[in-house]
């Protein structure tokens, strides 16, 4: 771009290691040609390039340019390498003779090294909202499925699902399965960036803002993702499977007070039943995913003990526990409709299973590698409390997607 200089600051990269992507929005270059390109609102300048990596001799960087058509913008990407022994934006040059290998250096950008990064600010730019990306898509398969494939091509759905299901045999294939396992592979992927991507979680938090009140906690965001995909419970907390505790009420119960078994009072955030002629009772505490596992100091040495919030919130659900389970009368409770109905719901309010969701392994660990000290302080902990089981977020979202993606 010859005219970068008269148009664009002298600062024009965002260092992907330390920037926030939270602070980028898209503007006008101020170019005739109406080029668009992400503007760093905290550095105050344009962005043209995301460094993937920087090396004492080359950095690694992808330069991203905005076409804007209508209200939407259609990236162009384009790698290339940079000699930060010089300055200014001089792209490295490697000599060599004029044969077939020049040609093919020339032609080669290498990410082997900053792939992860790569794809982290691919993820970011799908996400953008008003970026859009290609619709079609491309997949490897073998012969007799591309055969299959083309044969199916523009016929209509019902046929696509009448071969499909002779394909895999006689169960029974309905749209509505499709659907199913279909939002349920785009939920884990939202489930991942949720976990893995401060960005992306902060876009969620600030969807749930309320107009004129202030942003909600780190907690509400996981509430409202774990009410959308109760499922996700149903398989990642234990073999048998459990649902939401009547039909299409909410996770979050009052469970003592004015409550879901006598008619304000203490809240339990997900309230479920195992699935069963008679259903056992499942109260489960959701924290967050940045919550503390274990303190940050040792009280002696190589023994770390249990964070204040995951101590709390253990003792948080064995109350919420207590208190419920004296409001019922009986070891098998039957529930009824507001009219007195008896309802198919009855559950044993035997030893109700109790469950904590909080914080992430990765706490656990210090520049990739395990800290032993504290992974088996942390799980002597969780392994002596007999009534309570204690799942990470990580552990839940692994759960959940090896549930999904084997099916």
């Amino acid at each position: 771009m010859a005219w970068a200089k008269s148009y664009l600051p002298d600062k024009t990269e965002f260092d992907m290691q330390s920037g926030d992507f939270s602070k980028l929005e898209i503007r006008d270059s101020g170019h005739p040609s109406g080029l668009h390109y992400f503007f760093d609102t905290k550095a105050n300048h344009l962005v043209t390039d995301f460094v993937l990596e920087k090396r004492p001799q080359v950095s690694t960087l992808c330069q991203i340019t905005l076409i804007k058509k209508g209200d939407e913008y259609s990236p162009r990407l384009r790698l290339w390498k940079r000699d930060t022994s010089k300055r200014g934006k001089k792209a490295f040059e490697h000599v060599a003779s004029a044969d077939e290998i020049t040609t093919i250096i020339k032609a080669t950008v290498d990410t082997d090294s900053c792939y992860e990064q790569f794809w982290r600010l691919i993820d970011f730019v799908q996400a953008f909202k008003g970026v859009t990306m290609p619709d079609n898509s491309f997949r490897v398969i073998n012969t007799d499925s591309a055969k299959l494939a083309e044969q199916l091509q523009g016929q209509d759905r019902e046929t696509v699902l009448h071969a499909v299901q002779a394909f895999i045999g006689d169960s029974p294939l309905t749209q509505a399965d499709i659907n199913i396992m279909t939002n349920r592979k785009r939920q884990i992927d939202r489930f991942d960036l949720l976990l893995n991507d401060p960005t992306y979680f902060e876009r969620e938090r600030k969807e749930l803002q309320k107009p004129d009140r202030k942003l909600p906690g780190i907690e509400a965001v996981w509430q409202n993702f774990f009410e959308q995909n109760s499922w996700i419970f149903g398989y990642g907390l234990s073999l048998v499977a459990c649902e939401r505790l009547d039909g299409d009420a909410k996770l979050e119960q009052i469970t003592a007070g004015q409550n879901i078994f006598t008619g304000a009072g203490k809240r339990s955030d997900a309230v479920m039943r195992s699935k069963g002629f008679i259903s056992s009772l499942v109260f489960c505490e959701i924290k967050t995913h940045t919550t503390d596992l274990v303190e940050g100091e040792a009280y002696r040495s190589g023994v770390y003990p249990a964070s204040k919030e995951l101590a709390g919130a253990v003792a948080q659900v064995q109350k919420t526990v207590a208190k419920a389970l004296r409001l019922m009368n009986a070891n098998i409770h039957q529930f009824y409709d507001d009219d007195g109905t008896p309802t198919d719901i009855q559950v044993s309010s035997i030893r109700a299973k109790q469950v904590v969701v909080i914080g992430n392994l990765t706490e656990l660990s210090a520049a990739g590698r395990i800290n032993p000290e504290k992974t088996s302080s942390f799980e002597l902990f969780r392994n002596a409390i007999h009534d309570v089981e204690i799942i990470t977020f990580d552990e839940l979202f692994e759960r959940a997607r090896f549930i999904v993606e084997d099916v």
